[in-house]
């Protein structure tokens, strides 16, 4: 079978009796079934920064909501404090762990001036970061990974070190550019 969208649920009397989809190659059609099970993904395309890749906008929670199927726990979203900036934003960011904060990465403004304690919980980290960014008019902080050893970053953090290096920065030298993204989705 065809990749394909799911554009709507068949329904009728409050049961779900199948789906109408587009094909890859742009028809419509529908798909009857005795089960339906919607199960969806995220909703990271909604955000303009998010680890989610961007066709993940929720579609089937729309289609939820249109014809009153409950949804639950909507305001579940993890924004993770520190994803590598990128300017593109069809790309997803990549995530910059926590731990780098744990090991001693911190974190700057555009002067270069610490503005949080990085060791905070995640969430008060991200909206620090998103206050600051407001304050500054900028579209990221830096992150300065310089803080923790070389051997240190190399053992722990070697997927880290070779996406920054990919995007052209060098964080033994420089400070990385990072934003606050939408991360997990579990409403």
């Amino acid at each position: 079978m065809e990749h394909s969208c799911l554009l709507d649920i068949l329904e009728e009397d409050n049961r779900c009796y199948g789906g109408v989809v587009r094909l890859e190659n742009g028809d419509l059609e529908k798909i009857r079934a005795d089960v339906t099970v919607l199960a969806s993904g995220g909703v990271g395309g909604l955000y303009k920064n998010s680890t989610n890749f961007k066709h993940l906008t929720g579609d089937a929670l729309a289609i939820s909501l249109k014809h009153d199927i409950e949804l639950k726990d909507m305001s579940y979203v993890q924004i993770h404090p520190t994803t590598l900036y990128q300017e593109n934003p069809k790309e997803r960011s990549f995530l910059i762990s926590e731990s780098v904060r744990g090991e001693g990465a911190l974190l700057y403004d555009k002067n270069m001036n610490r503005f949080v304690d990085e060791l905070q919980p995640r969430d008060v980290v991200a909206q620090a970061i998103l206050k600051q960014m407001k304050k500054d008019g900028t579209d990221h902080v830096w992150e300065d990974l310089r803080t923790i050893p070389k051997k240190e970053l190399e053992e722990h953090f070697p997927n880290i070190l070779a996406h920054c290096r990919e995007a052209g920065y060098d964080p033994f030298t420089e400070c990385i550019p990072v934003v606050p993204a939408q991360h997990y989705f579990m409403g």
